[in-house]
């Protein structure tokens, strides 16, 4: 584990630095109001020239790189004195060791805990405390009680939110993924410093305090989302199924038996590893100056120490397919299914294509699926397709169905796969194709009618790819593609050798 030093003093500097920012900005009207120029290039854009279409992104991103190897991306939006900040790691689920599922999730839920300065009275006390429990045997429960109301007396619960909440903050959440971890807020610009020293103190400084506490809100979160959620809990069979042995196939919320053993031990070791400045990006989109943003950053994240060490990598491969599998499972539901095919990831161009595929098949009251066994045939009550579980490695293309009642699995199943064969020779019409296309388009407009929106999509696709502008390959690919390119598509993906079948039956 690398060692960030942080030199503080016992002066909270949020009290001293910010004390008179108030929350005077309503941010909800402004995060809904596109920016008028970039909105209009999307919008009148119709011969799919990505350059064009993210011509005033291209002018005015601003990307740079602090001293100690941390990326920036940085988008002037002048519609409100209001800004977006994010901050992107790239570590996920796919990042865990075997018996130790759920780590990442757990370490995002621990980064709002605080630091030495945020969220105690008393931090040298309080460590001391902290090693104390970390020392007595869980089954001591006493003894644990004493030190935990010790530790209460000190601790300052929530702490780190409420500042953000005092100065204007809305939208303060994080999110991990397979392949990355983001943290996010909306702010008055007049709070940029406070956020620049908030989101290094906690990376400098972090303090996982109500490890336990939190381990079963995490658990609960588990017992809602998948034990007792028949899509969770269908999801997590198609994905572990898929996968024989690529990470990609544990589940991100963890198993219910590595959470009960988590030790925060673990979660300190991911942090340790992952959570380092040449292994992460900011994010910014809102009205702040270019100089600013440069020294303000220079001066609280250059704080965190970049390691001598390599950042790991994953080692495992996940090896062709070569037989169909199958899993089937019950549940206390009405039958449902998923069906899944192994398909590569950007920077592949097939990848794109997928994009178009998805829209034809599944988006809106036109799409094959809905017209043929929604409307048509009434034999599902709702037919999808998606992507998962990540992005960096190979993922799978699943069609997630749910049958009308009387009709079976097997029934909607068989028609779906005769809807995939189909594929490998339909002929689609241009006015299929720009109609599909429109639509993904219709997509990136909604994205970009937001600071948020478009901080998400430039920190996503410079941690994953190393550059936004991979974004404009992307985009071009799936505007490019054809008719031959999805018939290409399905004839070589959509093949029982390459097929995971997963089922839910109502439980007896």
């Amino acid at each position: 584990m690398h060692k960030l030093i942080l030199k503080y003093s016992s002066q909270r500097p949020y009290q001293s630095i910010f004390k008179n920012i108030v929350p005077t900005v309503i941010l909800l009207s402004f995060l809904l109001h596109p920016s008028s120029i970039l909105y209009s290039n999307l919008a009148q854009a119709q011969n799919w020239d990505t350059k064009e279409i993210f011509k005033p992104l291209i002018k005015d991103v601003e990307r740079f790189t602090l001293s100690n190897g941390l990326k920036v991306v940085f988008y002037r939006r002048k519609n409100a004195p209001v800004f977006s900040g994010q901050l992107w790691v790239k570590v996920g689920g796919v990042n865990e060791r075997i018996g130790h599922t759920g780590a990442a999730h757990m370490l995002e839920h621990m980064a709002f805990k605080g630091s030495k300065v945020v969220g105690t009275k008393d931090y040298q006390k309080e460590e001391e405390l902290l090693a104390k429990l970390d020392a007595i045997d869980v089954q001591d429960t006493k003894a644990r009680e004493e030190i935990l109301e010790q530790i209460k007396e000190i601790r300052i619960d929530n702490q780190f939110s409420k500042i953000y909440e005092t100065n204007g903050a809305s939208g303060l959440n994080a999110a991990t993924g397979k392949d990355y971890t983001y943290y996010m807020v909306n702010l008055p610009n007049v709070a940029f410093e406070l956020w620049a020293w908030m989101e290094s103190d906690r990376l400098l400084n972090p303090v996982f305090r109500q490890f336990q506490e939190e381990r079963e809100v995490v658990k609960e979160e588990r017992r809602l989302r998948t034990d007792d959620n028949p899509n969770g809990k269908l999801y997590e069979q198609l994905i572990l199924n898929a996968y024989d042995v690529h990470p990609n196939k544990y589940p991100l919320i963890g198993w219910a038996k590595d959470l009960s053993s988590l030790e925060k031990s673990e979660v300190e070791r991911l942090h340790g590893l992952y959570y380092r400045p040449d292994n992460m990006v900011i994010s910014l989109v809102g009205d702040l100056e270019i100089e600013s943003v440069k020294s303000t950053l220079e001066k609280y994240f250059s704080r965190l120490v970049r390691p001598e060490t390599e950042i790991p990598t994953i080692k495992e491969v996940e090896p062709e397919q070569t037989e169909a599998k199958f899993v089937g499972i019950t549940h206390k539901a009405l039958p449902r299914f998923a069906l899944a095919y192994h398909k590569p990831v950007f920077p592949n161009t097939d990848d794109m294509k997928f994009t178009l595929l998805h829209t034809l098949l599944s988006q809106g009251r036109t799409s094959i699926f809905y017209k043929r066994l929604v409307e048509g045939k009434k034999i599902a009550s709702s037919v999808s397709s998606s992507e998962g579980p990540g992005e960096i490695y190979p993922s799978v293309f699943y069609v997630w169905g749910v049958p009308k009642v009387g009709t079976s699995n097997a029934t909607l199943v068989k028609e779906v796969e005769g809807i995939l064969e189909e594929l490998k020779t339909k002929q689609f019409t241009k006015q299929e194709l720009d109609s599909a296309k429109k639509r993904v388009m219709a997509d990136l407009l909604t994205t970009m009618k937001s600071n948020f929106g478009i901080a998400r999509t430039l920190g996503h696709a410079e941690l994953l790819w190393g550059d936004w502008m991979k974004l404009l390959e992307m985009y071009n690919t799936t505007f490019n593609t054809s008719s031959e390119d999805l018939n290409m598509i399905a004839s070589k993906y959509f093949i029982k050798t390459n097929k995971t079948l997963a089922t839910l039956e109502t439980e007896k």
